[in-house]
């Protein structure tokens, strides 16, 4: 009984606020939808890739000193008193051995571009954050337009009813007046709301690239869980691998620079298609073996091999460094998280009983056991109560994601 009169008690009075906002001709929208038209539509993820593909470009560059070059070239050479001398030859080339400098940099250049991809993996994952975060404050702003729209509907009953008891001598006009004063104020705290909830529209619809209202839908997300279990995740997350990988890509440039100084072995020969004129004896194509032993460089091979070596601890220092803030993000996600929910409760308990003090107010009032200020009191309780209440909730959802984010997980809604 009780509860079914606090449900009219806010439920009073013609629907004003509601008159004003509606979502039903708004475009309907989930969770999944908003990250994947985010993704689809992120210029910087589309910057990303094409800098991978570049990473892609000089990895097979890398890989193409395995093979041998060919060159075709036509050459007209005179000298002044002397015969026109003309040749048409292709040339080819091979490096034999050269202290598989070539391998470590096709190495380097294939752990740089995993890198970039896993790189790239993780900007998506944080992409689908932003984008459910845009998608959470639309739906919190849309919620508190709502409360706040109810709000204003009940404090307006709240001032027909002081009128006409007013008009019978039973309210004093003072008391109207209070709560004509609540309802301007409610009516302003509901335009304030309107003016969040299209802020709110103007996030979303440019992380999705809508130009549409948009309504999000309630989320229905399934508990945590234990925190191990992120750890764990979080350890293969994909910019903790992409460390990994420049860290390999740092240990094979400086195994390279090492070999600065190794000699390197190198085969060419040409073939004349023609030459006039032909020498005597006449022959068509020569061949060449090249040993070439670097014996003094000014300090430059030292100094590239200190600076690749450097290079290297860096890159492990860096790896360290992604793998304890992985952890730290998991932690700090899980406490938000488990406090939001907290939070969540105990408002949910708190507004129970805020609704049931203000139907007691109301009841006491007209036995003229509490004033009219005391009721106003006790409906603006209800009103922040149930602010706060949504955005613990909305809070508590996003620290989910944050969690699932922070684990390396996809949003798969």
């Amino acid at each position: 009984m009780k509860n079914t009169m606090i449900a009219l008690l806010l439920a009073l009075a013609a629907p004003l606020g509601a008159q004003e906002f509606s979502t039903a001709a708004m475009r309907p929208m989930n969770l999944g939808e908003a990250c994947r038209l985010a993704l689809a539509r992120s210029e910087a993820l589309a910057q990303q890739a094409e800098g991978i593909k570049q990473l892609e470009a000089a990895e097979r560059s890398a890989n193409a000193a395995f093979l041998p070059s060919f060159t075709a070239n036509i050459s007209q050479y005179k000298q002044q008193e002397t015969m026109s001398v003309s040749k048409w030859y292709v040339s080819g080339s091979y490096n034999v051995f050269n202290g598989m400098r070539d391998y470590l940099n096709a190495r380097a250049a294939a752990a740089k571009t995993g890198a970039a991809q896993l790189d790239l993996e993780r900007a998506r994952q944080q992409l689908y954050q932003s984008a459910a975060s845009a998608y959470l404050g639309l739906y919190l702003a849309q919620q508190q337009v709502r409360i706040r729209s109810e709000q204003v509907d009940v404090t307006a009953a709240r001032v027909k009813e002081l009128q006409a008891r007013a008009d019978i001598g039973r309210s004093r006009p003072g008391e109207v007046a209070a709560a004509q004063s609540q309802l301007a104020q409610d009516r302003a705290g509901y335009l304030g709301a309107l003016s969040a909830e299209r802020q709110a529209q103007q996030v979303l619809k440019f992380a999705t690239g809508l130009d549409e209202d948009l309504s999000p839908a309630e989320l229905s997300l399934p508990d945590a869980g234990p925190i191990e279990e992120y750890f764990k995740l979080a350890e293969l997350r994909p910019d903790v691998a992409a460390r990994g990988k420049s860290a390999q890509a740092y240990d094979y440039l400086a195994e390279l620079q090492s070999r600065s100084l190794w000699p390197t072995l190198t085969l060419s020969g040409d073939y004349y298609a023609v030459r006039r004129p032909m020498p005597s004896p006449p022959y068509r194509w020569d061949a060449a073996a090249l040993l070439s032993v670097p014996l003094f460089t000014g300090g430059a091979a030292g100094a590239a091999a200190d600076s690749a070596r450097a290079a290297k601890r860096a890159a492990g220092l860096a790896l360290g460094q992604a793998q304890r803030q992985a952890r730290s993000d998991v932690r700090a996600a899980f406490d938000e998280r488990h406090y939001a929910v907290l939070q969540a409760g105990s408002l949910s308990d708190a507004l129970a009983l805020a609704q049931q003090n203000a139907l007691y107010q109301r009841q006491d009032y007209k036995l003229g056991l509490v004033t009219n200020l005391d009721v106003l009191n006790a409906l603006n309780t209800v009103l922040s109560t149930r602010l706060s209440l949504a955005q613990a909730r909305a809070a508590a959802d996003l620290a989910l994601i944050k969690l699932r984010i922070a684990a390396g997980l996809d949003l798969k809604q």
